[in-house]
């Protein structure tokens, strides 16, 4: 016999199974169906013809996707579920990965495409969590708390005495007593905002994103570009049962846009364009697990053909797709 602990433990896995399906959803609205990240330019290029080529094509593009995409949707969830980074040591975090990664974003229509469909993400999700929060509260269910993480010293920027021998600040010191103190007001926009949506329960209600509405406050105060790998993970940081899964769904949901674009673009057979997404489950495991062992500077290390490809999308004399 089940109790209803041990069921409720299980509904709440499943919720977030689900939720984490659901933004990695072919039909989720953010756009990703009208980018071919670049793979349009091989097929002009007639390197892509049959399924044979959109097969090795998907083993090129999952050697390289650990070093940009899925590691920094991995970093990114990595440091949302951290305990023992501060909201202020996160979103330092959150802005060193976000300056990072929109760096090495070479081609601009996937910087700026990446960006689009961050914001509509972000927008979606809050409309979700406001949706679940009105239900909730008709049932009786709502009652407000604290929200994210507790505040502490680990993970936090060290601020310290910034001034001088003589007294006086340097131009760094000023310039980073800034920085912090518009980190410090994005944090307590963020804290007013979460506290109003929290549910009952702990902070890992399955129907708040404590980590995304950080990252989104970043976004809003200009301390972000914001990038969709990114708040993917985070979106695992609040909902998956673990970044690992999490990752693994966000590659098929990448392989599958991907295998969509191809069955337009090459033209592919649908079956050809399945099997060949199938016989990819094995290479999508193991990036998973080359991203899963990947710091920071780890990331770009490698993919600069794709890049250009990317780049030279943006020349073509007629596109299919935006990038």
């Amino acid at each position: 016999m089940v109790r209803n602990s041990d069921a409720d433990a299980l509904n709440m896995a499943e919720s977030r199974r689900l939720a984490m399906l659901q933004v990695c959803d072919s039909v989720f609205p953010v756009g990703a169906f009208a980018l071919s990240n670049g793979m349009e330019t091989f097929v002009q290029r007639d390197f892509l013809r049959r399924g044979a080529d959109f097969e090795q094509y998907m083993k090129n593009y999952l050697d390289v996707a650990p070093y940009k995409e899925i590691g920094q949707m991995v970093l990114a969830g990595k440091y949302g579920t951290d305990a023992r980074l501060s909201q202020r040591g996160l979103a330092s975090r959150l802005i060193e990965l976000d300056e990072l990664a929109s760096a090495l974003q070479s081609a601009r229509e996937i910087r700026e495409g990446s960006e689009r469909m961050c914001v509509r993400l972000v927008k979606l999700v809050r409309q979700m969590d406001a949706g679940q929060v009105e239900a909730d509260r008709h049932r009786g269910a709502y009652a407000p708390g604290r929200a994210g993480k507790s505040t502490g010293s680990d993970g936090s920027a060290a601020t310290g005495d910034s001034s001088t021998a003589d007294g006086s600040n340097t131009v760094n010191d000023r310039a980073a007593d800034n920085r912090a103190a518009r980190e410090d007001e994005v944090i307590a926009v963020h804290k007013t905002g979460t506290e109003r949506h929290r549910l009952h329960g702990s902070a890992d209600n399955v129907q708040s994103s404590p980590a995304l509405d950080l990252y989104a406050s970043l976004m809003e105060s200009g301390r972000c570009r914001g990038l969709h790998s990114i708040a993917m993970g985070l979106y695992a940081a609040d909902h998956a049962t673990s970044i690992r899964d999490a990752a693994v769904m966000y590659g098929y949901s990448l392989l599958s846009a991907l295998t969509m674009c191809a069955a337009k673009a090459i033209p592919l057979s649908q079956n050809a364009g399945q099997i060949a997404l199938h016989d990819s489950f094995p290479r999508l495991v193991r990036a998973v697990d080359v991203a899963m062992t990947l710091k920071p500077e780890d990331l770009g290390i490698s993919g600069a053909y794709l890049d250009i490809a990317a780049m030279q999308h943006e020349t073509l004399y007629s596109r299919l797709y935006m990038s």
